[in-house]
């Protein structure tokens, strides 16, 4: 297992693999940072809470650069477009087409991560966990508030929809 945090205190980016110990100095500020290792973790290989924030509430997305993936679906999008300003519309499905391909594939054989809502902690080369769902939104914004300044003492945290 690998997990990728940043230091509650200085907010340097850390890489830990050593799941052994309990805590253990960050190496720019050198306060020590609590690693709260569970049994599930340590014996099956299974995040079932964070280790950095001790958040129960975990989720898994691909393990895919965004950005890159912006870029990608842009570059055949504008392919496309290209193809058919130059009334080529057949080239440009066929074009569009590969694009869909390369990226289901990419969908089927790249790993899964699985993030911390609240600290955003990365955990890395973990067995599947079916208690941790796909990122959702609302359980996001009841750990990271789009209004700031109402922290954790906002009022719309455990609002329900009727």
């Amino acid at each position: 297992m690998n997990i990728r945090f940043r230091c509650p205190h200085c907010r340097t980016d850390l890489e830990f693999d050593d799941l052994s110990q309990s805590q253990a100095p960050c190496p720019r500020c050198g306060q020590p940072i609590a690693l709260r290792i569970s049994a599930a973790m340590r014996e099956r290989n299974v995040v079932d809470q964070c280790a950095i924030c001790d958040c129960p509430t975990v989720y898994v997305q691909k393990d895919f650069n965004r950005t890159l993936g912006v870029g990608i679906f842009t570059a055949g999008a504008v392919l496309f477009l290209v193809c058919a300003w130059l009334n080529r519309l057949v080239e440009g499905t066929l074009v569009w087409a590969a694009f869909v391909v390369a990226d289901g594939l990419l969908y089927k054989f790249l790993p899964d991560v699985t993030i911390c809502y609240k600290c955003h902690t990365q955990y890395r080369g973990v067995a599947a966990n079916p208690d941790n769902r796909a990122f959702e939104l609302g359980l996001a914004e009841r750990f990271d508030p789009l209004d700031k300044r109402a922290g954790a003492d906002n009022p719309a945290a455990d609002w329900k929809g009727r």
